[in-house]
């Protein structure tokens, strides 16, 4: 069994075990173990987040700064970028991490895609995953696509969440390119989304949710801190 089937199956544990967590509770249902997964992954995801939205506070604040040291140096291009470099250090703020999340999520999204067609494969499915339990809501089966109602909620779910974080984005409100992926992006989730298991997309729209409430919670933690340093 190589690296990557090793990963596949202990994301096929998780679920397994927080379903266990479901049956003492009293409501063993698949679909609510992959909620719980989704927002443990935002816990786990917290800090890499507020400290992507803190350094894109902090880049929104340095734009004219920047935009004035590339007017002044149109010239020598290397040394605006020098300048630049030199005044991130300086204010301590990483332009790549805005990247670390979505880097992170990508192989979750791909591992969990890959449990979830086997976990609930009606002929192959592993011994200990009770295919009674695999449906959910109007879902017959979470390794299964829903072709309708689910790609609808993805986009909407995604909508949400690109919109929230083009509120946080230095230039967000008037850059005509990701206006255009505002609305572009969504639709292209929500239409891949009719092939893809139906826990899969379950999983995305709940993490757009949570995604879009972390961020409105963080953007307010960071203004009340602003508020309090201007104070001082």
């Amino acid at each position: 069994m190589n690296i990557w089937q090793q990963v596949i199956q202990g994301f096929s544990l998780i679920i397994y075990y927080i379903y266990l967590g479901t049956e003492w509770i009293n409501i063993p249902n698949y679909g609510l173990a992959i909620i719980i997964f989704t927002i443990l992954v935002k816990l786990c995801l917290f800090p890499l987040t507020k400290m992507q939205m803190s350094s894109m506070s902090v880049m929104q604040e340095l734009q004219p700064r920047i935009k004035e040291i590339q007017d002044r140096y149109k010239d020598k291009p290397e040394k605006a970028q020098e300048k630049v470099m030199k005044l991130y250090n300086d204010r301590k703020v990483n332009p790549m991490a805005g990247c670390l999340p979505l880097l992170i999520q990508m192989p979750i999204i791909f591992a969990l895609f890959s449990s979830l067609r086997v976990m609930f494969d009606p002929v192959n499915h592993p011994s200990f995953v009770d295919m009674t339990k695999a449906n959910f809501l109007w879902i017959d089966n979470l390794g299964m696509p829903d072709p309708i109602i689910l790609p609808i909620l993805v986009a909407v779910a995604t909508f949400g969440q690109q919109y929230m974080s083009s509120m946080a984005t230095a230039g967000g409100k008037n850059d005509s390119t990701q206006k255009t992926m505002l609305y572009i992006m969504p639709l292209f989730v929500g239409w891949i989304t009719r092939t893809l298991p139906a826990g899969l997309a379950i999983y995305w729209v709940m993490y757009s949710i949570v995604s879009a409430v972390e961020m409105i919670v963080i953007r307010r933690s960071l203004k009340a801190v602003k508020g309090a340093g201007s104070q001082a």
